[in-house]
């Protein structure tokens, strides 16, 4: 897609920084934009079908089953996106995580959670949201530049 014959530049990367005596230790987190090796590897669950006696069959969103399954698979989405996201830090690996197994990848809180604070797993995920969504400050911004363009032409 172009705009104005100009390609769209993919969206900045946000960095977060954590001190420490022997040196800070920087997270980048990037824009995740393509799903298609998760849903690849984890397919959403499919509903089940309830069968009546009359021989009616009817989707079953309210399975208890089925509610676990889309918990889990929820889980899985969001842990795989924060994965995908923070591999734009350099030099970074998980010692438990797998990327091609779905049943490793909620366990990147659990890493994160053997060296710093939760006060800086926070900061962490902050940067992850950050660079996979647009909020307010990011809106008003972009509108401020575009208005101080026009101004200037």
């Amino acid at each position: 897609m172009k705009i104005h014959g100009k390609n769209i530049s993919q969206p900045t990367e946000e960095i977060t920084v954590i001190p420490r005596s022997e040196g800070d230790i920087v997270f980048k987190a990037k824009a995740v934009l393509d799903f298609k090796v998760f849903n690849e590897l984890c397919p959403e669950p499919s509903l089940p079908i309830r069968h009546y006696a009359d021989g009616r069959e009817e989707p079953d969103p309210d399975d208890s089953g089925y509610k676990k399954k889309l918990d889990d698979w929820a889980q899985q989405k969001s842990s795989w996106m924060i994965i995908q996201s923070l591999s734009a830090t350099e030099g970074l690996t998980w010692d438990t995580i797998e990327e091609e197994n779905p049943e490793t990848w909620t366990r990147y809180r659990e890493e994160l959670e053997q060296d710093f604070t939760p006060g800086e797993i926070n900061a962490i995920h902050e940067a992850v949201f950050k660079a996979n969504a647009i909020d307010d400050s990011k809106l008003e911004e972009a509108k401020n530049h575009f208005l101080a363009a026009q101004q200037q032409a």
